[in-house]
């Protein structure tokens, strides 16, 4: 049987993967500050984080996939940003390596920016923020040290494990209250829900597929254009928008241009087709009413065991 160690089930990608999986495969999250607890996963503890403190967490974990969640796993639409000072991709990386272990970095499809749409694997529109470098540079070390590594660029949404602190949910509740958001109707992405980016990955961890895959959206929006759609699905009011942006020169900065995936490269792979927003955003309702939201922030919680 596979175990999914999950570094980083904080974020919302981290804890949509782990709650997505649970039913299938033996799913243990390892969290980088408390109070995350989710059903169906068991909890990792790093008593130090370092090289040795990792290799301990594998031995005791006894994982077979490593998937790291780290600053990059962040979608650049949520307020607080990526930081990376702290990031231990690589250190997780090695130890992988020396357990012949394989592994998984979720990125960021921020590395890009425009003019140009829908970027593939080798576009070479980079973003020249010092966050975009410096994710570019984590994942070519990654590669380096982890010859079985998958490296996942993407733009995930979905339900966070910290409930109503979580961008999407601060984004509906505005819609809900008819308050104004300040939306970017300038940068875009190809937006992905979470658990449906835990289905696609599923089949590329049973291959331990390796090198760098985009998995992402098959529509190009704006954050503007989401929270547009996000209304129309949960049946609300038209957002409000309090910031308007004419586009005068291009845009600079980390997650301020565009930064669209080309995809056709994991579609060729594994012969399917990514979701239009508005079919994941469908399923996002679903989720709300079913209860999957509520469980995932721990409103109701199977207690696991600590690895």
């Amino acid at each position: 049987m596979k175990t999914f160690l999950i570094v980083g089930v904080e974020t919302v990608v981290g804890a949509n993967l782990a709650a997505s999986w649970s039913e299938k495969e033996r799913v243990i999250g390892l969290a980088a500050g408390p109070g995350i607890s989710l059903p169906g996963c068991d909890r990792a503890v790093l008593e130090q984080p370092s090289a040795e403190g990792i290799r301990q967490c594998l031995q005791r974990t006894r994982a077979t996939h490593v998937i790291f969640c780290g600053a990059a796993a962040r979608s650049t639409w949520e307020p607080a940003g990526p930081s990376f000072a702290n990031t231990d991709a690589e250190l997780w990386a090695a130890a992988a390596a020396e357990a012949e272990l394989h592994f998984t970095m979720i990125s960021s499809d921020a590395v890009f920016t425009g003019p140009w749409m829908f970027h593939d694997e080798n576009c070479a529109t980079l973003c020249p923020s010092p966050e975009a470098t410096e994710i570019r540079h984590i994942e070519t070390r990654v590669c380096e040290v982890c010859t079985k590594s998958l490296i996942v660029r993407t733009n995930a949404f979905g339900w966070s494990p910290t409930g109503k602190h979580g961008w999407l949910e601060s984004v509906l509740s505005a819609l809900e209250n008819n308050r104004a958001l300040e939306l970017d109707p300038i940068c875009h992405g190809t937006p992905i829900l979470a658990s449906d980016l835990a289905d696609y990955l599923a089949p590329a961890l049973e291959d331990e597929l390796t090198g760098v895959f985009h998995i992402a959206g098959a529509e190009r929006v704006s954050p503007y254009q989401f929270a547009k759609q996000l209304a129309s699905a949960f049946e609300l009011g038209t957002p409000a928008s309090r910031t308007i942006r004419e586009l005068s020169a291009r845009p600079t900065g980390f997650g301020r241009g565009e930064a669209s995936l080309q995809t056709r490269r994991f579609r060729t792979e594994y012969d399917c087709s990514m979701p239009m927003l508005s079919e994941g955003l469908a399923r996002l309702v679903e989720q709300h009413r079913s209860g999957v939201r509520d469980r995932l922030c721990g409103q109701t919680v199977r207690q696991g065991k600590a690895a």
